[in-house]
């Protein structure tokens, strides 16, 4: 019984190997990330590079559902390399990112989770003039290469009161909405979606 235990221990540590080997043939160090305007740039450097077949770089905001934004392919390079890749900002929110390694022998493991607080610029914002406000609702947008984008108001209760597409320049527009006699008094929802971005803003209607 003793030597059966011994010997299961001993195919167990063989089986094992492989794969503490390949953990420790992709080791990642310096990941990191810094924020420009409306990207954010992730980098790292990998040792033992030649034993990598590629990384994907993953995205999340909740920190539990990962969605994959670019995959690359490892380079020829023997030892260290490093690897660097670019990701557009779609909100201020904290965004999280880690690496899906693959082996050249098809093992997977992952790296540490990355926090990155997104520095979007300011004029992205929705700028409400004159909160609250009565009959009408003016703001100016600041769209970046962006020819229409779609605006809608909400209520409370998630109700759509106004829809329109607009057309828009790059450069600050100003819009003005007749708010009609759909808007009762209380608060509303704005968003503007632009196909690339989507921002939201709250106002008071007296």
């Amino acid at each position: 019984m003793k030597k059966y235990f011994t010997l299961l221990l001993i195919t167990f540590s063989i089986a094992t190997q492989p794969l503490k080997a390949q953990l420790d043939m992709a080791f990642i160090s310096d990941f990191t990330s810094i924020s420009n305007n409306s990207v954010n740039r992730i980098s790292w450097t990998v040792s033992k590079n030649h034993g990598v077949k590629s990384f994907d770089l993953e995205r999340s905001t909740n920190g539990i559902d990962f969605k994959t934004v670019a995959v690359l392919k490892a380079t020829e390079k023997y030892n260290t390399e490093n690897y660097l890749c670019s990701d557009t900002i779609i909100s201020r929110d904290i965004i999280m990112y880690r690496l899906k390694v693959v082996s050249k022998t098809q093992h997977v493991f992952y790296s540490k989770v990355l926090l990155v607080k997104s520095k979007m610029p300011s004029n992205y914002d929705i700028k409400i003039i004159g909160n609250p406000v009565k009959d009408q609702l003016s703001f100016n947008y600041n769209p970046k290469n962006v020819p229409q984008a779609d605006i809608k108001i909400y209520n409370l209760t998630g109700k759509i009161i106004f829809n329109q597409k607009i057309s828009c320049f790059t450069g600050n527009n100003f819009i003005s909405i007749p708010l009609t006699s759909d808007f009762a008094p209380g608060m509303y929802v704005i968003e503007i979606d632009n196909g690339i971005l989507s921002q939201t803003a709250k106002f008071i209607k007296q």
